[in-house]
């Protein structure tokens, strides 16, 4: 049985729904479209190799924006891809974002062996990832990938393929939370060398993201986690402003890249202060 998009939800090509779905949702007719293109290419090339693709993030956690937001799925194999399927996939995205250039830069997925998903606490593996601001290519996925894993399993999507709760092993929260607090703990340097207001964004909702999720045990959106951020810290609300105002057009105001590195320096030091004990 497989699924495409319809113009209101996801359906089956009998008038079902996808199996872990346990509710529909909408969305605009251009998403359904570019994620119907990827899941029907992705499965032509991966064919006995594949065993789901699955969607997670904003588009099914909330907040999705379909002008700037990213598009979130995790392909899951049988085994790790070889040359020739890394550059089929590789032609596929290509193919895709030229026929519609406003994906462009917002595709973010992750290619990982169903073995891989299951050691990653006790071994690096390759995985195959494109994201924004990086090109197709191999990483070496070990345990700070549970920052990932763990909202996969608890709210991806099965586009293709069995749930995905029946794929991936249970993690616990008290190790995704350690891995969240590591993540963003690591942003105290990486300020520093950030040089752009879009990475200056990235970095100041991220954090805001990360402390969210350590205060409530749940993961959010960017979105939803900045609205959180500004009225439990209001003395932060306007450069948060300022950072949703930055995520869609870094030359909404006229502050340097300087300055506001400055400021995000202070909000993250701030805010890395407060992760509970």
């Amino acid at each position: 049985m497989g699924y495409s998009v319809s113009e209101t939800t996801w359906q089956d090509d009998e008038g079902g729904r996808p199996p872990d779905t346990a509710m529909q949702f909408s969305t605009p007719a251009n998403v359904k479209l570019v994620l119907d293109k990827l899941v029907r290419g992705i499965e032509e090339i991966l064919g006995e190799g594949l065993i789901g693709v699955y969607l997670y993030g904003s588009l099914v956690s909330g907040d999705f924006d379909p002008t700037i937001s990213d598009l979130d799925l995790a392909v899951i194999m049988t085994g790790a891809l070889d040359d020739e399927r890394f550059r089929r996939l590789h032609a596929l995205h290509l193919a895709v974002v030229s026929a519609h250039p406003e994906w462009e830069d917002r595709l973010e997925l992750a290619y990982v062996s169903q073995r891989a998903l299951n050691t990653f606490r006790s071994s690096a593996s390759p995985i195959g990832i494109i994201s924004p601001g990086e090109p197709f290519h191999l990483v070496d996925a070990g345990s700070d990938w549970v920052i990932s894993w763990y909202p996969l399993r608890e709210t991806g999507i099965s586009l293709r393929g069995p749930q995905i709760a029946s794929v991936i092993d249970p993690i616990d929260e008290a190790e995704y939370l350690r891995g969240v607090q590591g993540h963003i703990e690591a942003y105290r340097d990486a300020v520093n060398a950030i040089d752009s207001k879009s990475q200056i964004s990235y970095l100041i909702l991220t954090t805001a993201r990360g402390l969210h999720t350590l205060k409530t045990g749940k993961p959010a959106s960017k979105v939803q986690s900045a609205r959180w951020a500004a009225r439990a810290f209001p003395q932060w609300a306007a450069l948060i402003n300022r950072a949703l105002q930055w995520r869609e057009d870094p030359n909404a105001d006229a502050i340097c890249v300087a300055e506001a590195r400055r400021q995000a320096r202070a909000f993250v030091t701030d805010l890395l202060d407060k992760i509970p004990e």
